[in-house]
């Protein structure tokens, strides 16, 4: 498991049958060598068995989604975008938030926490640190998008990816509090920082995709607005979950027609609903590729 934080760390959960890992880094060509070393086991001694479990009374849920993270974008003096009417993109952000929070409860019985629940600036690292720190299945950002063209309308998700789908991609994730590139200058292909760069991301990524479409899809549904599809690209804020998690850009506060339904209690509403459906869906899902039980 990648920790994240300012020292990236890993976690190995070895088990019973291993005593100890040794990592140690080779130069040519540069890599990362893991080491892990059996645990001894005593001559003639015979393996210990585990009695089985007993079998359950009633059938048992799958391991799915309980804990959810939502992280209102920007804060503080950190305002994010404005739009032509003066509206905040961190106003919105947080109410969008605490509304998610609410629904989720309310509507799937899940757990959600936020990562502000006040007008504060939190650093772009800290805020994946609270999702490892509640241990959540799911980190979501929330953010209002913004651009030069005054007509940009619609909604779109990205998730995390070293590579940026496209130039706008990129621009975005740099407008949205920096970029993240794995060590400076961004390293080459190969070098040793970003194969463990990627080890750290690879395990969450598709499951990151479904939960990205599956909300991408609803918002288009729910609230009638453009679908402008799932993208990946840097967001730092995203680096170091140690979950499937998400960036979504609800709506273009930089439009005035979409700056005027961002400020309004329904069409939030709407976003909300959205967003809960989306998370809904991706937890059916993935309770079916778990082999668990639906709940009605």
């Amino acid at each position: 498991q990648f920790l994240g934080g300012r020292d990236n760390t890993f976690a190995f959960n070895l088990g019973q049958r291993f005593q100890q890992l040794k990592a140690s880094e080779e130069p040519s060509p540069p890599r990362l060598v893991l080491e892990f070393q059996a645990r001894p086991v005593s001559a003639g001694a015979a393996p210990v068995v585990p009695s089985p479990p007993p079998a359950p009374t009633a059938p048992v849920e799958a391991a799915g989604v309980r804990t959810v993270v939502i992280d209102p974008g920007h804060g503080g003096e950190e305002v994010g975008a404005k739009g032509p009417g003066g509206t905040l993109e961190k106003d919105v952000t947080l109410a969008i938030a605490r509304k998610l929070r609410a629904a989720l409860a309310n509507s799937l019985g899940l757990q959600a926490f936020l990562t502000r629940d006040r007008d504060e600036e939190i650093a772009l690292d800290e805020r994946s640190a609270v999702a490892n720190n509640y241990k959540a299945d799911l980190f979501v950002s929330i953010h209002a998008n913004a651009s030069r063209s005054q007509g940009a309308r619609g909604s779109e998700v990205y998730f995390l990816s070293y590579q940026a789908t496209d130039e706008e991609s990129r621009r975005m994730a740099a407008a949205e509090g920096g970029a993240y590139t794995p060590g400076t200058p961004a390293p080459a292909s190969g070098d040793l920082a970003l194969i463990l760069w990627d080890m750290a991301q690879a395990e969450h990524l598709e499951q990151s995709s479904a939960l990205a479409s599956r909300i991408q899809e609803e918002l288009a549904e729910v609230t009638g607005s453009q679908g402008r599809g799932v993208k990946q690209a840097p967001f730092r804020v995203l680096v170091g979950a140690a979950m499937p998690a998400v960036l979504v850009e609800v709506a273009f506060i930089s439009n005035s027609e979409e700056e005027r339904l961002l400020g309004s209690d329904a069409y939030q509403g709407k976003v909300v609903a959205a967003l809960v459906r989306g998370i809904a869906r991706y937890q059916q899902q993935h309770r079916a590729e778990l082999g668990g039980t639906h709940r009605p």
